[in-house]
């Protein structure tokens, strides 16, 4: 089984160990200059609007964001770190416009959500100086990655102490995941495994799931797929999409669990339903083969799309074949070459897409190798090109394997 992806929330951290008296050196005035400097460049923005979501398949090329207008510099008053009003009607304005509750106590955070990041972390100063878990959390947050003042792990280690000795769930996987990387100090797998092993104590899904990889891989802990599955299932239950992805896979290769590829298809779906591309991947293929539930090509089709046009490269060369042969969706040749050269942009290649796009005429074959350049931004190397002139009638064409293909 692959390395999980690592998570907190929406946060992808790594990190690192403590030192003694590290939260407090944060508190010192140059700091405070720098963010009294750098706030003001924040607050200058006007708030971003809230995305939009589409239903459409992702746009051809990129799109530039468009450049704010900037708010003129020549304020009678600049506002100050400390310049609560403006500060609060900032935050105020974004998650109005997000449907958030404006009572929503949480400021630091409400600014850490919106991209003003040097403004939570001098909010979160404030509340931190005076013992707050969550503001000591946060901190450790933007100094582990770096936003809105210079990346630190040594300093977010000491934060994210400070409030792991508070009891902070989310602060003891953290620090865990610092120690577990080696990030700023020793690597250390066994004192990483404790630090998860107390947050997954807590009910946390993502450490739950955390310390189940730590059981399958024998980081820090003996080696022990039973209990993995275990603590893989209270995660997978908590709605946690790598864990039921992960929890899918245990049942379909009968990995401390008894091989049952219907269980398989249950977790495989339950993420998918959630959005989890490589579950819809996984899901679409199980329901087109009919493994573990009845055959249904046309909505195992279906899920391949969605994970297509999420740009899952595996999604989009199995959709490519099956538009080739118009099994499971109608047949469309353009469509087929558009998606098999996009998966092929990729990195894939599969000797029978090959052959059916050098059999194209050259109009079709020429059309999606545009589409495919708008939609990357950039240059396709049409198949043609990558075959040295061979005739592609002196090919063998394989045949259709809906079982492995």
């Amino acid at each position: 089984m692959n390395r999980r992806p690592r998570a907190f929330a929406c946060l992808l951290l790594s990190a690192c160990s403590v030192a003694a008296g590290t939260g407090r050196a944060l508190a010192q005035s140059s700091l405070s200059d720098e963010i009294g400097n750098r706030i003001k460049q924040e607050l200058s923005r006007p708030a971003p609007k809230p995305a939009v979501p589409s239903r459409a398949l992702p746009s051809a090329a990129p799109v530039a964001a468009d450049t704010p207008e900037r708010i003129r510099v020549n304020h009678p008053r600049l506002p100050s770190p400390v310049d609560r009003e403006r500060i609060d009607q900032r935050i105020d304005q974004g998650m109005q416009a997000a449907g958030a509750d404006r009572a929503l106590p949480d400021r630091a955070f409400g600014a850490f959500q919106r991209g003003y990041f040097l403004t939570a972390f001098s909010l979160a100063l404030e509340k931190a100086k005076n013992g707050d878990a969550p503001s000591e959390t946060l901190l450790g947050v933007l100094l582990s990655r770096g936003l809105g003042v210079k990346q630190d792990y040594k300093e977010a280690a000491g934060w994210l102490q400070l409030a792991s000795d508070k009891g902070d769930h989310s602060a003891m996987y953290m620090l865990g995941e610092m120690y577990l990387a080696g990030q700023g100090v020793s690597k250390d797998p066994a004192k990483a495994a404790d630090l998860i092993q107390k947050a997954a104590d807590t009910g946390d899904p993502v450490a739950l799931r955390e310390l189940a990889f730590l059981l399958l891989q024998g980081e820090g802990r003996d080696k022990n797929p039973m209990l993995a599955a275990a603590y893989l299932r209270r995660a997978a239950d908590a709605a946690d999409t790598d864990a039921q992805f992960a929890l899918a896979g245990m049942y379909m290769d009968g990995v401390g669990v008894a091989q049952d590829p219907s269980q398989a298809v249950r977790w495989f779906s339950e993420a998918a339903r959630r959005g989890h591309v490589g579950a819809q991947v996984e899901y679409g293929i199980m329901l087109f083969n009919g493994t573990g539930a009845a055959r249904d090509e046309a909505a195992g089709a279906r899920w391949l799309m969605q994970a297509a046009a999420a740009d899952n490269p595996v999604a989009q060369i199995r959709v490519a074949r099956l538009l080739a042969d118009g099994v499971g969706m109608k047949q469309n040749s353009f469509e087929a070459a558009r998606w098999y050269l996009l998966a092929r942009q990729r990195g894939l290649h599969d000797d029978y897409m090959d052959n059916f796009v050098l059999r194209l005429d050259k109009d079709t074959r020429q059309k999606a190798v545009e589409a495919v350049a708008h939609w990357t931004g950039g240059s396709v190397v049409d198949v043609a090109k990558t075959q040295n002139g061979n005739n592609p009638a002196q090919q063998s064409s394989a045949p259709v394997d809906k079982k492995s293909n």
